[in-house]
């Protein structure tokens, strides 16, 4: 099908980004990414120590493992956009995959209870580096993997957490249609306060909506999995 075909070519594109698959060799800078005290400080709000390369790198091979998707978030080289093969759009993907700029990571992961494999959900987390902050990547990176979440991989629920303080990704995640569906009160100490762990999900059928399709479509035949 040729709408497959024109899928496939721009799936692992976003308006301004692209994402390619994390490498072994990728792990250290995805570490470097995750791990600044911005990020870790915003996005890991348990004890707020030191995290070393080694060990950063530890958590972030322990997220591969467990995860549906792992993708760098890049933007495109601009070299490699003036010089496209002509008439090969997947070749040209890889290209501009290979040579595109990392500047963030997200990660959906999989159930770990394997009897709950058929409930069809994931858990996202993603990072962007403290200089590419403030461009609205993170909000078009989360954007794409809730597409892919849908029309790929076949999940009917995609969720996540974040500390009450995290102000800016709550606010993003509400604008995105996620919705807050619990908190667990006063869990989190920062800074001298007591903060809420607040969760968030959105449905399949919620994602169809925004996106204007029809119940049960996905731009043509719904696509059925009974597990991930």
């Amino acid at each position: 099908m040729e709408s497959l075909r024109a899928k496939f070519t721009t799936a692992f594109r976003s308006e301004r980004l692209i994402y390619r698959a994390i490498d072994m060799q990728d792990i250290p800078l995805a570490a470097r990414m995750l791990w600044d005290p911005i990020n870790q400080g915003f996005g890991d709000p348990t004890l707020y120590t030191p995290i070393s390369g080694t060990v950063g790198s530890v958590m972030v091979q322990k997220g591969l493992e467990a995860s549906l998707l792992a993708v760098l978030i890049c933007l495109p080289n601009p070299q490699a956009q003036k010089d496209p093969l002509p008439g090969l759009p997947g070749n040209n993907l890889r290209v501009a995959q290979e040579s595109a700029i990392p500047i963030g990571s997200l990660m959906l992961g999989k159930p770990t209870a394997p009897k709950t494999d058929h409930w069809r959900w994931t858990r996202m987390g993603l990072g962007i580096a403290e200089e590419y902050q403030g461009n609205g990547y993170g909000k078009e990176a989360v954007n794409w993997a809730l597409d892919w979440a849908f029309e790929f991989a076949g999940m009917h629920r995609v969720e996540l957490t974040t500390a009450s303080y995290n102000d800016r990704a709550i606010s993003m995640y509400k604008s995105l249609g996620f919705k807050e569906e619990g908190r667990k009160r006063e869990t989190i100490y920062m800074d001298r306060r007591w903060w809420d762990m607040v969760e968030f999900g959105i449905l399949e059928g919620e994602w169809e909506v925004l996106r204007g399709k029809n119940p049960g479509q996905s731009g043509g035949q719904r696509f059925v999995q009974g597990g991930i």
